[in-house]
């Protein structure tokens, strides 16, 4: 037995040591994000809390729950090779029904701003690291029912302020220095809207599993309007603050019902 077999004992090793939890206390219902939980939330405990919910870390992530309803929330690793691993991880583990993803990308569409949020129906897979095991026209694509439920809430938490809900598709690159503005103004050119380095590779592996997956892209930089990401960190910081955390509401929201 090999490790990328993932029998009983591989998965159960994998699962302790990337997630924190074994493989048959996986809830049915993860949120993966590619940073810490903790940084992509400012305050994640107290939000979570104050909406009536308990918590208690496992590994570096949150196991979360209401009575009977309990969720994950995991750092899966920055790049799409660490999201592999994490996604593949989480796409063998037979509780798991949906995952959630929540990250940061590049805005190349025209009509995109920073803060503004994409929720792609699908991805282009540039990312490469997927290879050896899924043929490059393997599709990765969102759940659609999952994705008009999750649309539903985070354009009601976010409405106020100021920033606009896309739904086009999305392109992951293999790393970050590979988002030269040839590739980008290509991308540009065939209608993509955002791009970042991971969620291609969550989608193809859901769709290749029958797990339902989406997206959440909170947009950054803007690289093709002079946006570039050393300046965009601190461009309308508390704008991107409020942006995440209405985004974490709005998943509460969703799985938990109206607090």
């Amino acid at each position: 037995m090999v490790y990328g077999e993932l029998g009983t004992k591989a998965l159960k090793w994998a699962t302790r040591f990337v997630f924190g939890i074994d493989p048959e206390s996986t809830p049915s219902k993860v949120v993966i994000t590619p940073l810490k939980v903790e940084e992509f939330f400012e305050d994640f405990q107290t939000i979570v809390t104050s909406k009536g919910l308990k918590f208690e870390r496992v590994g570096n992530g949150f196991l979360v729950w209401k009575g009977n309803k309990q969720t994950l929330f995991g750092e899966g690793g920055i790049g799409a090779s660490n999201f592999a691993d994490s996604s593949y991880i989480l796409c063998h583990c037979k509780n798991v029904e949906e995952i959630i993803f929540v990250g940061t990308g590049g805005g190349i569409s025209e009509h995109v701003e920073t803060a503004d949020i994409n929720m792609p129906p699908s991805c282009i897979r540039l990312d490469k690291v997927l290879e050896i095991f899924l043929p490059p026209e393997a599709p990765a694509k969102a759940d659609p029912e999952l994705a008009e439920n999750l649309k539903k809430v985070i354009e009601k938490e976010v409405q106020n302020l100021g920033i606009k809900v896309h739904s086009g598709i999305h392109a992951t690159v293999p790393f970050f220095l590979s988002e030269t503005k040839q590739l980008l103004t290509n991308l540009q050119k065939q209608g993509i809207l955002s791009v970042d380095m991971e969620l291609s590779v969550l989608y193809a592996l859901a769709n290749h599993y029958n797990k339902k997956a989406m997206g959440i892209v909170r947009i950054g930089d803007l690289p093709l309007k002079g946006l570039p990401t050393w300046r965009s960190r601190s461009y309308k910081l508390q704008l991107k603050r409020e942006v995440h955390k209405k985004i974490l509401e709005g998943i509460i929201s969703y799985l938990f019902g109206k607090q």
